[in-house]
């Protein structure tokens, strides 16, 4: 009863505006200075030389903007000293009412910690460390984010010489989600990494905290995340239409009836990653060879398939236009990527796409006889990752 109160109070404060206003006056957001210490900042130009050219116009001037906008990407390692982090998503604060910004995963919604948690927190038993690392406070809600903002940060520790026997920090919440426990079950090597599970209601007092940041779009950092599943390059064969669920989740067809038809007539099967495990959704992209997907989080699962003969093309809304899993393609080094532009999305549900132009699409893919990579209308050489038959 007390839980469900205090999030109502929570969520009323915040939908106000009253608890941002009151947080952004109490606590002060640092990133450097005394107290913090750089081990490792290296920024390179990872889309330097991003294909952008595909038969939609709309997408090529969008994608050709927004890579260069993000091209520039850093990598850091960064000490902080004496940070005290509270037990729900493991945000850093220290003395003087400072905010660690380090910790703050979700930067565009601003997250701050409750203050009234951290007022009565001061009578009550701290865990104290002299070293860890931060993994996950709260960023792996999903597939993208465990990749992207947590698994990544794993690499640059280690190009950093950050020792990997140290604790590494991360909720009860984040350690039992079945990303992460379907790669702590994979992989001994990941499994026997020195896990610190903070719990409900366990505070945590670090006197030397290790944040990372990798580049979230470099080559060597995905490849690095490949061989931390112990991922085979088989020889794959299926061909799948992942679809989204129109009872879950929003960005479905409206035509999907006519879609599924045609894609069928090439060979395609209907599927949702969302009425899978997370080890039928591995083995499903481990096995695909061509693969059309709507755009959203279960296309991150391109990860798995092999990329020496991967084929991916996404479809997405005309209003809805998404650069993240074209940019997650061309770094793991599919052969072919292509996007099919739809029109339309429909207060967040539903958008049609034009059965001509995504046949035309599903034709080029499955005619393509180039050796190397294709990303639209340019076709560029392999990277040299071969496949086992």
């Amino acid at each position: 009863m007390q839980k469900t109160l205090t999030k109502l109070i929570r969520s009323a404060l915040w939908r106000t505006g009253v608890g941002v206003w009151t947080a952004t006056r109490y606590w002060r957001v640092q990133s450097t200075g005394p107290g913090y210490e750089v081990l490792l900042d290296q920024e390179a130009d990872v889309f330097a030389d991003l294909p952008t050219d595909f038969n939609n116009t709309a997408f090529s001037n969008f994608i050709a903007r927004d890579s260069a906008r993000w091209s520039r990407q850093r990598e850091s390692v960064i000490a902080v000293a004496d940070v005290l982090l509270e037990p729900e998503r493991l945000l850093g604060t220290r003395a003087g009412r400072e905010l660690v910004d380090q910790s703050v995963v979700y930067k565009h919604d601003r997250q701050y910690p409750y203050i009234l948690p951290h007022l009565l927190h001061q009578n009550r038993p701290t865990q104290v460390l002299a070293e860890a690392i931060y993994y996950d406070g709260s960023a792996t809600r999903n597939y993208y984010h465990h990749f992207v903002d947590a698994l990544s940060r794993l690499y640059v520790l280690e190009k950093a010489g950050i020792s990997d026997s140290l604790p590494l920090l991360i909720t009860r919440q984040m350690f039992d989600q079945e990303f992460f426990q379907y790669l702590y079950r994979r992989s001994e090597q990941f499994r026997q990494l020195n896990w610190y599970v903070v719990e409900p209601g366990q505070w945590v007092q670090v006197q030397r905290l290790y944040f990372a940041q990798a580049r979230h779009y470099d080559p060597a950092t995905w490849q690095v995340m490949r061989k931390q599943y112990d991922l085979r390059d088989v020889r794959s064969q299926r061909r799948i239409f992942l679809n989204r669920d129109r009872h879950r989740y929003g960005r479905y067809l409206t035509n999907e009836a006519e879609a599924i038809a045609l894609l069928n007539r090439y060979g395609f099967e209907n599927t949702f990653a969302e009425h899978l495990t997370i080890t039928e959704q591995a083995e499903l992209f481990a096995n695909t060879e061509y693969l059309i997907a709507l755009t959203g989080a279960g296309l991150i699962q391109q990860f798995f398939m092999n990329p020496a003969c991967g084929s991916v093309i996404e479809i997405m809304p005309a209003n809805r236009l998404m650069p993240e899993y074209y940019w997650q393609g061309s770094t793991l080094g599919m052969r072919y990527y292509d996007v099919v532009v739809g029109g339309e999305m429909h207060d967040g549900k539903d958008y049609p796409v034009d059965l001509v132009e995504l046949e035309a699409a599903v034709q080029r893919m499955l005619a393509n006889e180039h050796a190397g990579r294709v990303y639209g209308r340019t076709a560029l050489p392999a990277l040299g990752v071969g496949y086992a038959s």
